[in-house]
C-alpha cells in the first residue's frame, strides 16, 4: 500500500505561483471544486515529507499519511491566501500538528518505542525495495520546491529552469536538456545544485545567500 502511494505522489505536478494564486481566487470566489483538489493534490509530497519527519512506526504510517492529508484539507480550508503568508507554512503547523497528536493519543506506546529504535534507519531501507530510494528522493526534492518556492525566480536561470520543468511542467530532463543545448550530465549536476542551494536556504546557511547580479544566468 505504502509502495503504491509512494508511485502516485512521486508524479505529482507541482503549481507555478502563478497557477496556484488562480487557484485560490477560484476556491474562495466561487467555492471550485476542482480548484479545492487540485491545490489538495499538488501538497501531498509536503504531507509526506512532514509525516516521515516524525517517523512514525511502520505499521502505522498509512494512518498517519491519511491524518496529514486530513490536516491539509483542514488547511485548504482555513487558509486566507490575501494575508500574505505561504500556504507551505500554514499547512505545515497543521499537517504536522494533526500527525503527531493522533501518535501520542492512539499509538504512544508504540510511538515511543519506535523513536528509541529507529536511529537513523531510512524509509526506502525499512521498505527493502531498491526503487524506494529514487522515489523518495523526488518526493522529498519536491516537498522542497513548495516550501521555499517564493526563492526559486532568485536562483541562476538553468537551475530555476531545472526545478520548473521537473516539478511544475513535469518535463523529460533530455528535452530540456537540449533545449538549453546542454548535456544530460550537466542538466542532473545543475538540478543538484539547485536542490542543494534550496536545502541551505531552509537551514538558512548564510553561504546559500546568492551572490549579486547571480539572476541572469
Amino acid at each position: 500500500m505504502l509502495a503504491d502511494y509512494l508511485k502516485t505522489i512521486q508524479h505529482v505536478t507541482l503549481l507555478t505561483p502563478d497557477e496556484e494564486g488562480r487557484l485560490w481566487e477560484r476556491y474562495r470566489r466561487e467555492a471550485d471544486v476542482d480548484s479545492r483538489l487540485r491545490l489538495i493534490e499538488a501538497y501531498q509530497p509536503l504531507v509526506f515529507k512532514l509525516v516521515m519527519q516524525v517517523r512514525p512506526p511502520d505499521p502505522v504510517v498509512m494512518d498517519m499519511i491519511q491524518e496529514g492529508a486530513v490536516g491539509l484539507i483542514e488547511a485548504v480550508e482555513r487558509f486566507d491566501h490575501r494575508r500574505g503568508v505561504r500556504f507551505s507554512t500554514f499547512a505545515t503547523y497543521r499537517i504536522r500538528g494533526r500527525v503527531l497528536n493522533s501518535l501520542r493519543r492512539d499509538h504512544p506506546v508504540e510511538y515511543s518505542l519506535d523513536q528509541e529504535g529507529q536511529g537513523d534507519l531510512s524509509l526506502a531501507g525499512r521498505l527493502a525495495d531498491p526503487a524506494a530510494d529514487a522515489a523518495l528522493a523526488s518526493i522529498e526534492d519536491a516537498a522542497l520546491v513548495l516550501q521555499v518556492r517564493d526563492v526559486i525566480d532568485a536562483l541562476p536561470r538553468r537551475e530555476r529552469v531545472t526545478l520548473q520543468a521537473t516539478y511544475v511542467e513535469a518535463r523529460a530532463p533530455h528535452r530540456v536538456a537540449a533545449e538549453l543545448r546542454i548535456s544530460l550530465s550537466h542538466f542532473y549536476r545543475l538540478h543538484k545544485q539547485a536542490i542543494d542551494r534550496l536545502r541551505r536556504l531552509v537551514l538558512d546557511e548564510p553561504r546559500a545567500h546568492l551572490p549579486e547580479g547571480v539572476q541572469g544566468y
